[in-house]
């Protein structure tokens, strides 16, 4: 579990998080990982309508993957929303896929048939040298972390009273950056992660909820 504590006393905090939107390689129907696809001309279209729907919410700072459809996904949000400029956080990361890496889903299925198998019942745990859960929850802590120091830091130097943070990364840590919050040990139920898909943690003094998961900004369609 997270600890929000220490931002009790503030009235008001949101953190959002955003997957990117579909890259070449999703376009692909790749196993990406942290292979660097840069986002499709779909994808660009979805960042520019998510950062329409951001546009006005009081968004202080932004964090992001260092892999390229993250980071252009991040660029045009920031842009289009007159946000600040992104800062590159290399906890947002994706998971490392392993072996499947490159490959389509059928494609493993083929040249890994038992692994395959393993990965229906297991996820990546499932995967030979895919990254496992509790370096994932690690990770997700570190984010986390840095999210609520981002805020206190913000707080001591006078920002408004309402301070929203956003953070972009991946679908396959995302699941985790939710998990963690709740408590959770295992992938399963995996959460649905849409392209441009916004996740939004909403603190008000002691209380935290997940607000949104996986919503869409009008106009942005498709899932992973």
């Amino acid at each position: 579990m997270i600890d929000f504590s220490s931002l009790s006393m503030l009235p008001s905090v949101d953190f959002y998080f955003l997957r990117h939107g579909k890259s070449e390689g999703n376009l692909q129907d790749l196993v990406q990982g942290r292979l660097n696809f840069p986002l499709s001309e779909l994808g660009r279209g979805q960042a520019e309508a998510t950062g329409k729907w951001f546009t006005g919410k009081p968004i202080v700072r932004v964090f992001t993957t260092p892999l390229a459809r993250g980071k252009e996904t991040a660029r045009i949000v920031c842009e289009v929303a007159s946000f600040p400029g992104p800062e590159e956080l290399p906890a947002l990361i994706e998971l490392d896929t392993g072996v499947f890496t490159g490959l389509t889903l059928e494609q493993a299925k083929v040249r890994y048939p038992e692994m395959y198998q393993r990965f229906l019942k297991e996820s990546w745990e499932g995967v030979e040298g895919a990254e496992r859960i509790p370096q994932l929850q690690e990770r997700a802590t570190v984010v986390w972390k840095t999210l609520v120091a981002s805020v206190k830091e913000l707080r001591e130097e006078g920002v408004a009273e309402s301070i929203g943070v956003l953070a972009i990364s991946h679908a396959g840590l995302l699941q985790w950056i939710v998990k963690v919050t709740l408590g959770s040990q295992s992938w399963f139920p995996i959460l649905p992660m849409g392209d441009c898909g916004i996740y939004h943690l909403s603190l008000q003094g002691t209380v935290s909820r997940w607000a949104l998961l996986n919503f869409q900004a009008p106009g942005v369609t498709g899932h992973r």
